[in-house]
C-alpha cells in the first residue's frame, strides 16, 4: 500500500518563497569594525554559500529530521544526506522529508547543480560524489565487499570545496564515515557528530570521536543553530580567496604566535603563513567571534582554545600505507642497501620526523619485517618516531586504530590484534618504535641513522627552516644512509650533500662531505609560567642594555662640556672612546680608516705621545710630556699630553691621553726689541733659547728611533719565530676544533637519543604498573580462585583465593601441578590440561573438591597479547549448591518428564500436522491480506502522529504503543503464515549464480542484533559464487541465526564461517548459547516441535525444507552450557 501511494503522490518540491517567504539577507551584528561591515557588504550569499554533507546509517533518519525542522528557511547553505538504504526497494526519503521543512528536497540525479536552500538525497544503490558544486551518481561500488557511501561523498566534499566543507555524522552502526570526516578536517573544514546520549544508534558517531576528526559534538537541534550561525558568520565568503590574508594583519599573527610559544613551547614564525592563517579563520568560525581583536582577546583568556588552535595548525594527515609505491619502491630498492654486508647485530636505525598518529611509522615497521622474512639476516629494527604534539604521540604509543582498507586481511591477521571492536598493532612491532616529543626545527636529531622519512613536513615550513633541516638530515645519517621526501618537497640548493636515488618517489643518498658547517641545535624555546619563552642569545642581549638615569645623564654633560680633551685607548693604542673635542690634538689619518692613536696624531706630536704611552705600559705610572708644538690648521701649538693607566680590566691594560693647549711664555719679539733699543745680546738669546729646543728635539728623536729600531729588530725575531709555532698550533688547534665540534654535536644526539629511550621507558612502566593493578583488582573482585600455569605446566601465579582453597604457600611457586595436593580426583587432568593448550581452545570438567564441594574447573590457554600461548590458566568456580539442586529435581521428575513430554508431543503433533495442508492455503489468502493492510495502516498512522505532533499539545503515548504493539503482533502473525507457507508447499527454486559473502551480509542486514551479542562472519578466500535461489537460502540463515540469538539472552558469540571441501560447499553458524540437550537434538527438525513458550515449531523444518530443495543436508553439533554449531552443506556443482 505504500508504494501505491508513492505512485500516486509525485514527489514535491518545497520552496521557502512557496508560503510566502522572501530571501533576505540578515544583518550582521557587528559594529565594532568597519572592515567586517565592508566585508558583510561586499558579500553575495548565492556564491559564497556553504555546502554541507550529513551522513546517517541506523537511526538517523530521526535525527535528520530533527535537523532540518530548527533550520530556518532562509538559511545561505546546501544540505546533502548520505543515508544507508536498501538497494532493493524505492526510497520513500523525499516525501517524508519535504513534509518537515521549507526548504527544497529532491533526490539526487546525476549532474546536479548544488542550489543554496536545498536538501539533496541520495538515491538508492548508488555511489554520490561532488566536482565544482555538481553532483555525480554512479551504480553503487563495493570495495572488498563494503559499501561506503557517506566515505565517499565527504572524501570528495572535501576535496571539492577544502575548508569551506562542512561534514556532519548522525546516528548509525557503521564506521563509514570517519575517513571522510578525517579528509574534511584536514583540508580545514569544520565537523561535527551527534551527542551520543541523543543518538539511537551512538558506534557510528562515537567512532568518529575517538578517531579525534570532530570538532563539535552536539544534539540535533543544536546542530542546527550551529548551521545557522556558521552561514551567516562574515567571514565564510572569504575563506578560499586572496582577501583572505587581509583578513589577518601580520602584527595580529605575531600575537598568536606569541600565545602559542608562551603556551606550548613551539614557535611557528617560520612555518608559512597562509596554511596558519587559513587553520586561525576556521577557529574563528567554530569560536563564533567575528573580528580579530576579539579573537585573541578570546585566546589570552582561553588556554583551551590555545590548544585547539595548536592542534588545528600541527595538521596531522596520514594514514596506513599512504602512496604505497613509495613503500613498494622502499621494499625493491632502498632495504636491500640498507641490508647490504650487514650482520645480525648491527641495528637498523630509522628516524621519522612529524609521525602524528603513527599510521606511517607502523606501515613502515610492517614493509621492513615482510622484506625480512625473505632476507639472509635478520637485524634488530629501531624506529624513532618524533612530533611536537604530545597528544597525537600518546595515541601512536596506544597503537589503536579502526579498520582502513589500506590494510590487506593477511596483514590484519598477523600484525593487529582485535580490540573492543578496534585493532592494535601487536607488541612486537611497538616494542620496534620509539614515539617521544622532539621539535625537529629546534632540537637536536638523532645519529648514525639508516634511513630518515620526513614526508609532507617540510612543505609546512617556512624557506629558512627548510634550508635549516636539509643539513641536519644529511648529519644524522650514516655514509650510506637515505632520506624520503613527499611528492612536493625537494633538497632545494642542497644537491652537494644528496644525490637522487629514485626522482620518482623523493628518495635521496647522503653524499660524503670533506668538511660540514656547525650545526646550531641552540634555539630551542621553552615555555616557562608566566613568561614568553625566547632564545637565550636574545635574552642575554636584553639583559645587557644599561640603565641611563638622571645622575649619568649629568656625569656625561659635565664631562663633554668641561674636562679636558681625551680619549681612552687600549693595549694597541687604538681609540675606543673619545671624550671632549679632540680636533686640534687628533685628525683622521688619509688612506685606510684607522682608530690609532698614532697615526691620527697632530703634526710634531707622534714621537712624544709613543714615548709617552710606552713608558706608560711599560712602568703601570702616569707620564706626563709639557710644551709640546704640534701644528694644527695651519698653525703652531704648544701642547701638554698625560698617559694615565686604565686598571680597571685586569689582563686587558687601556690608557687614558689627555690634552690640554699650554699657555705659551712670553718672549719678546726683534721688533720690540729694536723699539725699546735693546739690540743683539736679547735677540741672540731668543734665537739661541729656539736652537737649543730643537736640538733637543732632534736628540730625543734620534735615541727614541735607535731604541725603537732595535726593539723592532728584536722583536722582528722573536714574531718570526712564534709565527712558525703559531701556525704549527694553529693547524693543530683547527683539527682539534673540528674533533670537538663533531663530538659535540654526536654527545647532543646521543643524549637526545638517551631523553627518548627514557621516557619511552617511564611509559611502558607506567602502562604495566597500571595492568598489574588491573589484574590484581579483577582477580580479587571476580571471587574465583585461579591459577596459572607455565607452559612446563609449573606453577607461575595464582589469585588472591587460592591461597585458601589449596592452602599454598610460597615455596610451591615453581612447583609442577602435579606434585601440589589440590584435593581434586580428576581423572586425565594433565591430559585435558595439554589438549587445551595445544589446540588454545577452552575445557571445563565438574569434580568434587576439597570438602567434598562440586567446583567446575575451566581449563584455557594462557594467551598472550601478540597471540602467544604460554601456559594454562586454571579458574575454579563454586557450583556446590547448584550441583546439589540439579541432582534434586533431576531424580525427581526426570521420569514423569519424559513419559509427560511424549504422549503431549505426539497429541499435539498429530492434531496439528492434520490441520496444516487445509489450512495453509486459506491463512495464505484470508490472513496475509488483511495482516498487510493492517501494516500500511499503522505505518500511515504514524507519519499522520508525527505531522500533527506541531499542532497538538503533545504526544498520546498511549495510542503510539498501542501501534507498536499491533504492528509487533502482525510481525509475528505474519511469520506464521509464511512458516506455514513454506512447509505446506514444495519449494522450487530459481537457482542464479550468487556470492556467498553477500548473502550473509545481506542477511544480516535484515536481522537486529542484540548489543551484548558479537557477530562476525568469514568466507574462504577463493570461495566460488554457486548456483541457488538467494530468496530461500536468506530466509534459511535468518531462521539459524535468529535461533542462535535467542539462544544467548544475556550475550554471546555468533561466528559464520563459509568454505569448500571436495564436491562441497559448507556454512557453519556456531554460537556459544545455552546448548541443546543430546534428547532435544533428535527432534528440533520435526515440524510443530518446540522448547519455546511462545513458538510455534515450524522454523527449523522450514529451513530443513528450503535446503533439501537444494539438494544440500543440514547438521547440527552441541553442547550444553558451550553452545551449538549449525553447518549447511550444499553441493558445489548443482545445476539450474
Amino acid at each position: 500500500m505504500a508504494q501505491k501511494l508513492a505512485e500516486r503522490r509525485p514527489v514535491r518540491k518545497r520552496h521557502a518563497d512557496a508560503r510566502g517567504g522572501k530571501q533576505g539577507s540578515r544583518p550582521v551584528k557587528s559594529a565594532t569594525r568597519k572592515g567586517v561591515k565592508a566585508l558583510v557588504d561586499e558579500r553575495n550569499r548565492d556564491e559564497s554559500f556553504l555546502i554541507v554533507g550529513i551522513g546517517a546509517s541506523a537511526g538517523g533518519l530521526e535525527a535528520f529530521t530533527q535537523v532540518l525542522q530548527a533550520l530556518p528557511s532562509d538559511i545561505n547553505m546546501a544540505l546533502v544526506l548520505i543515508q544507508h538504504l536498501d538497494p532493493t526497494y524505492k526510497s520513500l526519503l523525499t516525501e517524508l522529508l519535504s513534509r518537515t521543512t521549507r526548504l527544497a528536497v529532491e533526490e539526487v540525479t546525476d549532474g546536479i547543480h548544488v542550489k543554496p536552500r536545498h536538501v539533496y538525497v541520495i538515491s538508492p544503490n548508488t555511489t554520490m560524489t561532488i566536482s565544482e558544486r555538481v553532483l555525480h551518481v554512479t551504480p553503487r561500488v563495493e570495495v572488498d565487499h563494503k559499501h561506503t557511501p557517506i566515505d565517499d561523498f565527504l572524501q570528495s566534499l572535501a576535496q571539492d570545496q577544502k575548508n569551506r566543507a562542512i561534514g556532519i555524522i548522525l546516528s548509525g552502526t557503521s564506521v563509514d564515515g570517519i575517513r571522510g570526516l578525517r579528509a574534511i578536517k584536514d583540508e580545514g573544514g569544520i565537523t561535527i557528530a551527534q551527542d551520543e546520549k541523543s543518538a539511537k544508534y551512538y558506534d557510528l558517531p562515537r567512532s568518529a570521536v575517538a578517531a579525534g576528526c570532530v570538532d563539535l559534538v552536539l544534539r540535533p537541534p543544536d546542530i542546527a543553530k550551529e548551521l545557522a550561525k556558521l552561514s551567516r558568520h562574515p567571514y565564510v565568503p572569504y575563506l578560499e580567496t586572496e582577501r583572505a590574508e587581509k583578513l589577518l594583519p601580520q602584527n595580529a599573527l605575531g600575537k598568536i604566535f606569541s600565545l602559542l610559544r608562551k603556551s606550548t613551547g613551539v614557535d611557528f614564525t617560520n612555518y608559512k603563513h597562509a596554511t596558519i592563517k587559513r587553520r586561525i579563520l576556521r577557529r574563528m568560525l567554530i569560536v563564533k567571534t567575528n573580528t580579530m581583536e576579539n579573537y585573541l582577546s578570546y585566546l589570552q583568556t582561553n588556554t583551551g582554545e590555545l590548544n585547539s588552535l595548536f592542534q588545528d595548525i600541527l595538521i596531522n594527515v596520514t594514514e596506513f600505507f599512504r602512496e604505497p609505491d613509495t613503500f613498494d619502491a622502499l621494499k625493491s630498492e632502498i632495504f636491500p642497501s640498507i641490508l647490504k654486508k650487514r650482520s645480525a647485530e648491527d641495528a637498523i636505525r630509522i628516524w621519522v620526523p612529524g609521525c602524528s598518529t603513527g599510521e606511517e611509522v607502523y606501515s613502515l615497521a610492517i614493509c621492513m619485517l615482510e622484506y625480512l622474512d625473505h632476507a639472509p639476516v635478520h637485524p634488530q629494527i629501531q624506529i624513532f618516531a618524533t612530533d611536537v604534539n604530545e597528544a597525537v604521540l600518546e595515541k601512536a604509543r596506544q597503537g589503536v586504530y579502526t579498520a582502513s582498507p589500506a590494510i590487506s586481511p593477511e596483514r590484519l591477521r598477523r600484525f593487529f590484534v582485535k580490540v573492543n571492536g578496534s585493532y592494535q598493532i601487536n607488541k612486537t612491532i611497538r616494542r620496534m618504535c620509539v614515539f617521544a616529543k622532539q621539535d625537529v626545527t629546534a632540537d637536536p636529531p638523532f645519529s648514525k641513522l639508516d634511513l630518515i622519512i620526513c614526508r609532507n613536513l617540510l612543505i609546512y615550513l617556512g624557506p629558512a627552516l627548510q634550508k635549516k633541516l636539509i643539513p641536519i638530515f644529511h648529519y644524522a645519517l650514516k655514509p650510506t644512509g637515505f632520506l624520503v621526501l613527499g611528492d612536493f618537497e625537494t633538497i632545494g640548493e642542497f644537491d652537494s650533500i644528496f644525490k637522487v636515488a629514485n626522482k620518482r618517489f623523493k628518495i635521496y643518498s647522503r653524499k660524503p662531505v670533506v668538511t660540514r658547517a656547525a650545526l646550531d641545535f641552540s634555539t630551542r624555546y621553552i615555555a616557562e609560567p608566566g613568561q614568553v619563552a625566547q632564545p637565550a642569545a636574545a635574552r642575554h642581549v636584553e639583559s645587557q642594555v644599561p640603565e641611563v638615569g638622571v645622575l649619568k645623564e649629568a656625569d656625561r654633560i659635565l664631562l663633554t662640556r668641561y674636562s679636558p680633551a681625551s680619549v681612552i685607548v687600549n693595549s694597541d693604542f687604538e681609540i675606543i672612546q673619545f671624550r671632549g673635542r679632540t680636533g686640534a690634538f687628533l685628525e683622521p689619518a688619509p688612506g685606510k680608516a684607522s682608530l690609532n692613536i698614532l697615526k691620527m696624531a697632530r703634526e710634531g706630536m707622534m714621537t712624544e705621545l709613543r714615548n709617552a704611552l710606552d713608558r706608560a705600559k711599560k712602568s703601570g705610572e702616569t707620564v706626563r710630556r709639557e710644551a709640546i708644538a704640534i701644528r694644527s690648521d695651519g698653525k703652531y701649538l704648544d701642547v701638554n699630553l698625560e698617559t694615565v693607566p686604565l686598571k680597571a680590566q685586569p689582563g686587558r691594560p687601556c690608557f687614558l691621553v689627555a690634552f690640554e693647549e699650554a699657555m705659551p711664555k712670553p718672549v719678546p719679539s726683534i721688533t720690540q726689541e729694536r723699539a725699546r733699543g735693546g739690540k743683539g745680546e736679547k735677540v741672540r738669546r731668543a734665537e739661541n733659547f729656539k736652537f737649543a729646543r730643537l736640538h733637543q728635539e732632534l736628540s730625543t728623536t734620534k735615541d727614541y728611533l735607535q731604541s725603537i729600531i732595535e726593539d723592532k729588530e728584536a722583536a722582528n725575531e722573536e714574531l718570526k719565530a712564534a709565527n712558525e709555532e703559531i701556525q704549527s698550533s694553529n693547524e693543530e688547534l683547527q683539527s682539534t676544533n673540528e674533533e670537538l665540534e663533531t663530538a659535540k654535536e654526536e654527545l647532543q644526539s646521543t643524549n637526545e637519543e638517551l631523553t627518548t629511550v627514557n621516557e619511552e621507558l617511564q611509559n611502558r612502566n607506567l602502562e604495566l604498573t597500571q595492568a598489574n593493578n588491573d589484574m590484581t583488582n579483577l582477580s580479587a573482585s571476580a571471587n574465583v580462585p585461579i591459577l596459572m600455569l607455565g607452559s612446563d605446566l609449573r606453577l607461575r601465579q595464582w589469585g588472591p583465593l587460592s591461597d585458601k582453597l589449596f592452602s599454598l604457600k610460597a615455596s610451591d611457586l615453581g612447583r609442577s601441578i602435579f606434585d601440589i595436593n589440590l584435593g581434586f580426583q580428576v581423572p586425565d587432568f594433565e591430559e585435558t590440561i595439554n589438549e587445551a593448550v595445544d589446540n588454545v581452545v577452552s575445557k571445563e570438567i565438574e569434580a568434587k573438591g576439597p570438602q567434598g564441594r562440586w567446583f567446575l574447573i575451566r581449563v584455557g590457554p594462557y594467551r598472550t597479547t601478540d597471540n602467544k600461548i604460554e601456559g594454562a590458566v586454571l579458574a575454579f568456580v563454586d557450583i556446590d549448591r547448584l550441583k546439589r539442586v540439579e541432582e534434586k529435581l533431576m531424580a525427581r521428575s526426570e521420569h514423569l518428564e519424559d513419559l509427560v513430554e511424549e504422549r503431549t508431543r505426539m497429541l499435539s503433533n498429530t492434531t496439528r500436522l492434520a490441520a496444516i495442508g487445509e489450512t495453509a492455503g486459506m491463512v495464505g489468502h484470508d490472513l496475509r491480506n488483511p495482516l498487510q493492510t493492517i501494516i500500511n495502516t499503522i505505518h500511515l498512522a504514524k507519519e499522520a502522529m508525527k505531522v500533527n505532533e506541531a499542532s497538538t499539545s503533545g504526544k498520546d503515548f498511549r495510542v503510539e504503543s498501542a501501534l507498536e504493539t499491533i504492528r509487533e503482533q502482525a510481525d509475528f502473525m505474519n511469520k506464521i503464515v509464511s512458516d506455514l507457507q513454506d512447509y505446506a508447499k514444495q519449494a522450487r527454486p530459481t537457482f542464479v549464480e550468487y556470492d556467498m559473502q553477500r548473502l550473509i551480509n545481506d542477511t544480516l542486514s535484515s536481522i537486529p542484533v542484540p548489543k551484548a551479542v558479537d557477530v562476525s562472519s568469514s568466507v574462504e578466500t577463493g570461495f566460488p559464487k554457486l548456483n541457488v535461489d538467494p530468496s530461500l537460502l536468506r530466509r534459511a540463515f535468518a531462521n539459524i541465526i535468529t535461533n542462535a540469538l535467542q539462544a544467548m539472552p544475556d550475550g554471546g558469540k555468533l561466528r559464520i564461517r563459509a568454505w569448500t571441501s571436495e564436491k562441497l560447499a559448507a556454512v557453519s553458524f556456531q554460537d556459544t548459547g545455552i546448548g541443546i540437550a543430546e534428547d532435544v537434538k533428535a527432534k528440533i527438525f520435526s515440524p510443530l516441535f518446540t522448547t519455546k513458550e511462545k513458538g510455534v515449531g515450524l522454523g527449523l523444518a522450514v529451513t530443513k525444507r528450503l535446503i533439501e530443495s537444494h539438494k544440500g543436508d543440514i547438521k547440527v553439533f552441541s553442547k550444553v552450557g558451550e553452545g551449538t554449531t549449525l553447518t549447511v552443506e550444499l553441493p558445489l556443482d548443482l545445476k539450474r
